[in-house]
């Protein structure tokens, strides 16, 4: 997993028009290229995600939208991107031999509130400090 996913993640170029890329969906090639893994994890990390119900109303929505629209597939956004990235940590954080996707579930369902919108943006704001025009990153 790539260690800076967050700042590839937060500091994404402003799209031509102007709006801020982290309201923009992505591919989830995309998703997968900021987290440095392949598409085949990214998978694996997103149904540990779906645990959480922001998270999993947002899927519902971006799938929604893929068959709205005919898109090929469903696109997956930063938020989204966020919480398989912290998940994908958490994969990390545990040791080879014991069964991690069990445990990264159980870790992940005990503590919800750390997956929300609201924490997502509270570390975008950390993340970035658009009032100095610097760049912090919160560990």
């Amino acid at each position: 997993m790539e260690s800076e996913w967050r700042k590839q993640l937060f500091n994404q170029k402003r799209s031509r028009s102007g709006v801020n890329p982290l309201v923009l969906p992505m591919s989830k090639a995309k998703a997968a290229k900021i987290l440095g893994i392949c598409p085949r994890t990214l998978e694996r990390w997103a149904k540990v995600a779906s645990l959480i119900p922001e998270y999993r109303l947002i899927l519902l929505r971006m799938q929604t939208l893929a068959q709205e629209k005919n898109l090929r597939a469903a696109p997956i956004t930063s938020y989204q991107v966020w919480v398989v990235g912290k998940i994908g940590e958490l994969f990390g954080d545990i040791t080879q031999g014991i069964d991690k996707k069990a445990l990264v579930e159980a870790i992940v369902e005990a503590n919800k509130v750390e997956y929300t919108r609201a924490q997502f943006e509270q570390e975008q704001l950390g993340f970035t400090s658009h009032s100095l025009g610097e760049t912090h990153h919160v560990g």
